[in-house]
């Protein structure tokens, strides 16, 4: 019984509402049978309201993807594939951050050392960031004996833009 009581005063008012609406568009269509109602390219049209989506802000842009920086295993593998002229390649992190380091052995011919410039002038930077890392420096190199560089690229996770 308590269920009807709710239900009633729902039914009452959408048969209200739906006699409302076709009330509306019968007055519509006797006025438009007259000939009494002004047509739209005849009369004047003023808005004096804004637009509803104008008031809101737009909607912020999505985050950015989070960039994942890869294990160290896959930063080494990927130095090697990249410049298997270097020896003893390994990524470390320690109190003074994140390093690839690497030993370049003496060069063999002119392809060794053209590879070995590219490494240097960015190639080493441009492998690292597709890990998710980006280089904080230029890379450092000692020479631990005749024409054998040891080298530290210090790096850090990279952000998202």
């Amino acid at each position: 019984m308590g269920r009807d009581r709710k239900v009633a005063p729902r039914q009452a008012l959408m048969l209200g509402c739906a006699a409302a609406i076709v009330a509306a568009g019968a007055w519509l269509v006797q006025r438009s049978a007259d000939g009494t109602g002004r047509a739209a390219a005849e009369g004047l049209v003023r808005v004096d309201l804004p637009a509803a989506g104008a008031s809101s802000p737009p909607p912020p842009a999505p985050a950015p993807a989070a960039i994942v920086p890869a294990l160290p295993d896959k930063v080494i593998a990927h130095v090697r594939r990249a410049y298997p002229l270097l020896t003893e390649v390994d990524f470390r992190c320690d109190a003074g951050g994140c390093a690839v380091t690497a030993t370049i052995p003496p060069p063999t011919d002119d392809a060794f050392l053209k590879q070995r410039q590219e490494m240097l002038l960015g190639g080493l930077a441009k492998t690292v960031a597709a890990d998710g890392y980006t280089m904080l420096g230029p890379v450092q190199m000692d020479e631990v004996a005749f024409n054998v560089f040891h080298i530290r690229a210090s790096v850090a996770p990279a952000r998202a833009r």
